[in-house]
């Protein structure tokens, strides 16, 4: 194998637990040169990853480079080996351009049929674990305890050293209150009286995307405490390094968590719509999960939904503050 096609298309959080796919991958084939086929917003994160040779990117709501020209591309790339962990009909057809005598993905892959190789999808695995899996196609067995992993650039660590401010240097929390789905994200008033026990001890940072910037206000208002709110101000890699510096990352399921994993720093995961058991709980460090145990209706959705179906939001709006200052205390330093 020369040349090597990776295609993770999806959020933030898909890609960076797709990284320990890369790393095998080279491992596996260390001649061969990876290519990692990804959405514009997503490709920074490959910045500075020694597995990969060249991220080419597909914008999916956008016009450039279109499907055809990216399907053009794909095929002058004359690869030898395709993996696909994104399991859309889109991410099937990108992988047929190819024209890679091997194609893998998994099973439950809409258009699996355009693949020559195809790997039971577990639903009971660590989605790490279900991406290495498709490395087993190919007669590799890959090393299950691959971590995900991100390379911040030094321009990416003063940011977010300049972001902090005067409160460099001091330890902090890092609290992710965002979420694409509504019904992914914990109250404000959960994350504010968090936020508010433990600033007596911890400086405050939020993190999270531009959407989540006046969320992240509104909390820091309720709290009445001291905080430094990036949302919006630091790039994904970035946010990656803010997040690696600090003492704890407490966060809803959505993408910073798999920051959390790929920079080394303990987790508090409040799940709500979604389960663990779906296999994006962090991986390769310390954490703690935090969810209402014993609802009949959760999970809702694979993804999680912009309402609650049966409109009462009991997963989130009943979880006590308590429980996930008590998860945070287990896991900062004494």
């Amino acid at each position: 194998m020369r040349d090597i096609l990776i295609i993770q298309t999806a959020f933030a959080g898909d890609l960076i637990l797709t990284t320990p796919l890369v790393t095998e991958t080279a491992r596996c084939f260390p001649d061969a040169g990876i290519d990692v086929l990804c959405i514009p917003t997503t490709a920074s994160l490959m910045d500075g990853l020694p597995a990969v040779r060249r991220t080419i990117m597909y914008d999916k709501r956008g016009r450039d480079p279109g499907l055809p020209a990216l399907m053009r591309t794909l095929r002058n790339g004359h690869y030898d080996l395709c993996l696909s962990p994104h399991r859309s009909l889109r991410s099937a057809i990108l992988a047929r351009s190819t024209r890679a005598p091997v194609r893998v993905a998994f099973d439950r892959a809409t258009g699996s049929a355009l693949y020559t190789h195809r790997v039971p999808y577990d639903p009971a695995a660590h989605e790490v674990v279900r991406n290495l899996r498709l490395l087993e196609a190919v007669g590799f067995e890959p090393e299950y305890e691959a971590t995900p992993s991100l390379h911040p650039a030094e321009q990416d660590y003063a940011a977010a050293v300049d972001v902090l401010g005067e409160r460099g240097g001091r330890q902090y929390v890092c609290i992710a209150p965002g979420s694409v789905w509504a019904t992914k994200r914990w109250t404000e008033e959960g994350f504010a009286e968090t936020a508010k026990v433990l600033a007596d001890r911890w400086d405050i940072v939020f993190v999270g995307g531009p959407e989540d910037s006046e969320r992240c206000a509104r909390i820091a208002a309720i709290a009445g405490v001291p905080a430094v709110n990036t949302a919006g101000k630091l790039s994904l890699t970035a946010s990656a390094a803010l997040i690696g510096g600090a003492s704890l990352l407490i966060s809803n399921d959505s993408a910073p968590v798999h920051m959390a994993s790929a920079m080394g720093t303990p987790v508090v995961e409040i799940f709500g719509a979604t389960v663990p058991e779906f296999g994006f709980t962090p991986y390769g460090i310390p954490y703690r999960i935090v969810q209402r145990e014993g609802l009949s209706c959760k999970p809702c959705a694979i993804h999680g939904g912009n309402a609650c179906p049966i409109q009462t939001f009991e997963c989130m709006r009943d979880l006590s503050p308590t429980a996930v200052i008590a998860a945070a205390r287990e896991l900062l330093p004494a």
